[in-house]
């Protein structure tokens, strides 16, 4: 019996559904072979934390056991399985978990602070990391001020070697400008002013007595009847002063440092001092006098400045000077008069502060008498009189560091009346002499 075309399409259709398909065989598998990506835990010091799977575990791997130990929980609720935990000492290690039915394990990089990492402060501005490597660390990241690098840094101080990768996020240019005034302390005190120095209420406070009152006592103001303000004021009070003679500015120089770096100004000169070199000979030394000032900034965050001053002002001295022969020659080697200071101090962007108490005092003795009659002995002291008159100097540094950035590349600064200066013709000129101030012409190199 010959088959029909019915059965042959049936016994085709049969044969056909048997054939084995290994493409939609292999889609329909999940992907056992792909490498999972690491993971990262982070342990506080003895600290445990329970990891949860995605399954049964069949087999755990940890490459140091000393820092990560890890204990398998049994399956409770919905939760098909999970580990716990355990930090040991500080360092970092790799966790692999096998699970039930995949060929690849899922890792976990580990990592065990120590004591003093755990107590760096955390939050958005602090991101410097501390890894522990055996004996060694690495600090990277970057750091919002050098305060919290510091302490990033000292969690690394137990490992034998430190590699230090971290960027700290502030620095740039600070720009100090200093002001030294000498003020006659003798003259202030005799007239009734007290430089106190300090700050009371927002202001520079200036106390004292002038003359006898029946009151206690009488502020500056009462003496000459001007109103201080604010430190902005300061300015005016000084000019006050030197109208007065009662105060003169030796240097106001502005000094421009990189964070970290140092800068110096010195307003004066250098006086030869010989010395002996040896065998006869002779060698000139130069050393430097007048007003002379080192700034060391360094910028601790977005807006707080540490600064460490060394002012120093000195003169030549005659009066102790010193006499030096060589044969005939003769020479007079001045000495220095030096007053010194040297201090650090944390403030912000824009404030100021004084540095004041360096006194210098001469003492002048002035001698009145009678010609002839003065210079006889015994009975010349009848004829003349002897006066002591001290005087007081005092040094008194005002302080302003600033944050500052340099002017973008490519970028023009006009020059004061550069942008108005119209051509320089006869009208332009006398236009404004003619017509005064209904004219609309500029002087040429005004501005208006």
């Amino acid at each position: 019996m010959q088959p029909t075309p019915a059965r042959l399409i049936a016994i085709l259709l049969t044969c056909l559904a048997s054939l084995p398909w290994p493409v939609a065989a292999q889609s329909a598998l999940p992907d056992t072979t792909a490498v999972r990506p690491m993971q990262e835990i982070r342990l506080p010091a003895r600290g445990q934390q329970a990891l949860p799977l995605s399954g049964t575990p069949v087999r755990i791997a940890v490459d140091s056991p000393e820092i990560a130990d890890v204990r398998i929980l049994p399956p409770a609720g919905d939760r098909n399985g999970a580990v716990m935990l355990i930090a040991g000492q500080p360092g970092t290690t790799r966790l692999q978990v096998w699970l039930r039915g995949q060929a690849q394990p899922e890792q976990w990089r580990i990592h065990v602070a120590n004591e003093i990492e755990q107590a760096l402060p955390a939050g958005p501005e602090t991101r410097a990391q501390v890894a522990i490597a055996g004996q060694g660390a690495v600090l990277s990241g970057t750091s919002a001020s050098l305060p919290d690098h510091q302490q990033a840094l000292a969690a690394t101080q137990g490992a034998s070697q430190t590699v230090d990768a971290s960027v700290i996020d502030v620095g740039g240019m600070v720009q100090v400008e200093v002001k030294v005034v000498e003020l006659n302390s003798s003259v202030m005190k005799e007239v009734g002013i007290d430089w106190s120095g300090g700050r009371a209420g927002g202001s520079w406070s200036f106390a004292g007595r002038v003359g006898q009152s029946n009151s206690a006592s009488r502020t500056l103001m009462d003496g000459f009847k001007v109103i201080f303000g604010g430190s902005r004021h300061f300015r005016a009070e000084l000019d006050l002063l030197q109208a007065n003679s009662l105060a003169r500015v030796l240097a106001e120089p502005t000094l421009v440092a990189l964070s970290g770096q140092s800068a110096s100004f010195l307003s004066g000169g250098e006086i030869p001092i010989p010395t002996s070199a040896g065998l006869g000979t002779q060698t000139v030394e130069y050393k430097p006098f007048g007003i002379g000032l080192t700034v060391s900034p360094t910028v601790l965050s977005g807006d707080r400045i540490f600064l460490k001053v060394a002012p120093e002002a000195s003169e030549l001295d005659y009066t102790n000077a010193i006499q030096l022969s060589s044969g005939d020659d003769r020479m007079l080697l001045p000495a220095l008069r030096t007053r010194r200071a040297d201090t650090t101090i944390e403030l912000g962007h824009g404030e100021s502060f004084i540095i004041s108490g360096l006194v210098s005092r001469q003492t002048i003795a002035n001698v009145n008498k009678l010609p002839f009659l003065g210079d006889l002995p015994v009975i010349g002291a009848f004829f003349r009189s002897m006066r002591y008159n001290q005087t007081e100097m005092e040094l008194v540094i005002v302080v302003t560091p600033r944050l500052v950035r340099p002017i973008a590349r490519n970028v023009p600064i006009p020059l004061p009346g550069q942008d108005r200066d119209p051509p320089d013709t006869i009208g332009n000129a006398w236009g404004q002499y003619l017509l005064g101030a209904g004219s609309s012409q500029v002087m040429p190199g005004f501005s208006r």
